[in-house]
């Protein structure tokens, strides 16, 4: 697996925390919380309102010297401010409908949200900056964009969320540069071999978000795993999430619950064969996460 660095040179344990929909003290305290089990990567995006609450726990921490800068890897992302049901279906940047992308060119942007990301989260820099989708007509100049941020040093990583070949192909023929991380919905029902495949085979680490949502959801039949379970003393979620690591990716699991957080965590101390991966990526039905299907742009 490619494994990323904290600015103090240290690789970050292969397990990073989703955040999405915590706000203000509540994504304070559950920062605070999974650090102290080991967590260092926190994972947000500039429209989920969370980075305020995040740079509240930097502060605090700061503050009794639990940890520096260097010690966390942040990584956020570049929206089209539409995270809530109640907000319309497009969202008012990267829109060519919309009066407001007349009047103002995708740098100016780009670079204000960066700007309002790093003043919210409390430093001076981000460790990681994706593209959340790939908005039609805008996203390759948004790339070409945080490829300037990362030159700048305000940005360590750059990649994206929710692309598909496709889309990572255009990026590379037009710029040249291929994105570090791809963030998105993989699950043992939604394998994605081809596009994890892709990633890996141009040094790109896939990262997965909600990695528990079809467990939770109860769309995995928790039988099929029940097997594994006994045999390491594990629950299918810890199953899933190492299923994640065998494939060489990274999950993004979010709880606020300590006790969970400490289970999701404590992954590390087996291993699945590889005749067990492939038995849990059996299971796999091309199944395709809404947001991503039918609400992502582009797509």
């Amino acid at each position: 697996m490619i494994l990323l660095t904290t600015t103090n040179g240290s690789s970050i344990p292969s397990i990073g925390l989703g955040t999405f929909p915590f706000q203000g003290r509540e994504m304070a305290d559950t920062i605070k919380q999974a650090y102290k089990i080991g967590y260092r990567l926190f994972d947000t995006a500039d429209d989920y309102r969370g980075e305020p609450g995040i740079g509240i726990a930097i502060k605090e921490m700061y503050d009794q010297k639990v940890c520096e800068r260097e010690d966390l890897f942040l990584q956020s992302k570049i929206s089209d401010n539409n995270a809530h049901a109640d907000e319309p279906l497009i969202g008012v940047y990267f829109n060519k409908q919309h009066t407001f992308m007349h009047n103002h060119t995708v740098e100016d942007i780009v670079r204000e949200k960066v700007d309002i990301s790093l003043r919210s989260m409390c430093t001076t820099y981000l460790d990681s900056l994706l593209i959340h989708y790939p908005y039609p007509d805008y996203y390759v100049d948004i790339w070409r964009v945080m490829i300037q941020l990362k030159k700048e040093g305000l940005v360590r990583y750059i990649g994206v969320s929710n692309f598909h070949v496709r889309h990572l192909e255009r990026l590379l023929t037009e710029t040249g540069v291929f994105p570090e991380i791809n963030e998105c919905y993989v699950s043992p029902i939604g394998i994605k071999q081809n596009m994890v495949d892709y990633c890996i085979s141009h040094n790109c680490l896939v990262m997965t978000y909600s990695p528990l949502m079809d467990l939770a959801s109860k769309r995995i039949d928790i039988s099929k795993l029940s097997e594994l379970s006994e045999k390491y003393g594990k629950s299918p979620a810890q199953i899933i999430l190492r299923w994640n690591l065998e494939r060489d990716c990274m999950p993004l699991p979010k709880t606020k619950n300590p006790v969970r957080q400490v289970e999701n965590y404590n992954i590390f101390d087996f291993s699945l064969t590889k005749d067990e991966v492939c038995y849990i990526s059996s299971m796999n039905q091309d199944y395709q996460y809404l947001v991503e299907s039918k609400i992502c742009p582009g797509l």
